[in-house]
């Protein structure tokens, strides 16, 4: 478990691109060595209860940029961000403008209406998040490695 993690998707927050019932294997390497990126897809320790409960949701925001939410867009640090793994007819609100700290993200679920995440909840801190989704395992007619999104 020090290079990988098991996670079982739990609800609507990520369709249409994770199920629930998916089982998805995260990878802890890429942040051992490297850096988080936006759009990664990563399982988290959800703050209200870390030791229990684990989510899977998207980086959205990396350190010390400026996320806002504003016309049902996202913008970082004033640029609208090019969101291809969602519906174009999908709203994000509310209204929000957030500046991120060192070792700090800024999280979604591809779900909008759907998911509790940074808009609730604040910023992520990196010590929260457990690795990043590299595959889905099951069910079988899923098995496929995450892409990775370039902006």
């Amino acid at each position: 478990f020090f290079i990988a993690t098991i996670f079982v998707v739990d609800g609507p927050s990520m369709e249409p691109n994770f199920h629930n019932g998916q089982y998805i294997l995260a990878e802890k390497i890429t942040y051992l060595v490297g850096e988080l990126k936006r759009g990664d897809v990563v399982v988290i320790k959800f703050p209200g209860d870390p030791e229990h409960k684990k989510y899977i949701k998207r980086i959205i925001g990396l350190p010390k940029d400026t996320v806002e939410i504003k016309d049902e867009k996202v913008y970082i640090n004033n640029q609208q961000l090019d969101e291809m793994y969602i519906s174009q007819y999908i709203k994000t609100q509310p209204n929000k403008k957030m500046v991120l700290a060192d070792n700090e993200y800024f999280i979604m679920g591809d779900n909008r209406p759907n998911s509790n995440d940074s808009r609730i909840w604040g910023a992520c801190p990196k010590k929260n998040i457990i690795g990043r989704a590299w595959m889905i395992l099951i069910p079988i007619s899923d098995i496929s490695l995450m892409p990775h999104v370039e902006y």
